[in-house]
């Protein structure tokens, strides 16, 4: 019975070659495709620190170098095989994600307010709306310069805080930062955070049943 294997993501590979991408990992192809696994003696992996920075570390080396397709992590197949027939099954969507990623990269924008002492005791609630209601219209702005964009979830317990990802060409990083930089300055009592490139994580949803 073949090893079970853990994927990190999914390449496509121009030409078919098939160096290593980033160590420790090999490359299982199917066509084009190149799945990025590594033998794994478990069939669940514990998610600590350590093994999602191990993740992060594969994903971003090969983001350096061309378009990627990140797996959740922790992600792992029974064997090789099911690896092969899950790419065959779901190729043409693969395909079309890594046409679509392109070129492009993840920017977060975290938008926090600059002084929470100035929010009233008892008026965080409403504080909190107000900010959700400035950075909206920040980000529907700043969705002019992306090809997709995605809200992520609030962080409440670091201030209020409202936060989204956008996927940016990559031709166009330094204009979606100065954007950034006139929004924080239009709108002073709030301080704005772009970080990033990122791998297009906030926009990769993979599908692993059937």
């Amino acid at each position: 019975m073949s090893a079970m294997v853990r994927l990190f993501g999914i390449a496509s590979l121009d030409g078919g070659e098939e160096h290593m991408l980033a160590s420790p990992t090999e490359l299982l192809m199917f066509r084009d495709l190149a799945a990025l696994i590594t033998p794994t003696p478990v069939a669940r992996i514990k998610l600590g620190t350590d093994e999602v920075a191990r993740h992060r570390e594969v994903i971003d080396t090969v983001f350096m170098q061309r378009s990627v397709l990140p797996a959740p992590p922790g992600t792992v197949f029974r064997s090789r095989e099911m690896v092969t027939r899950w790419l065959e099954l779901h190729y043409v969507t693969l395909v079309e994600a890594l046409a679509f990623v392109e070129g492009r990269a993840g920017a977060r924008v975290h938008v926090q307010l600059r002084d929470l002492a100035v929010v009233p005791a008892g008026q965080t609630v409403e504080a909190a709306a107000d900010l959700d209601a400035i950075a909206a219209v920040s980000f529907r702005l700043l969705r002019r310069y992306a090809a997709g964009w995605a809200a992520l979830r609030p962080q409440r317990e670091t201030g209020l805080a409202a936060s989204a990802s956008f996927l940016v060409d990559r031709e166009r990083w330094e204009l979606f930062e100065e954007v950034v930089g006139n929004e924080e300055r239009r709108t002073p009592e709030l301080r704005y955070k772009l970080t990033g490139p990122w791998p297009p994580y906030d926009f990769v949803k993979m599908q692993f049943g059937g």
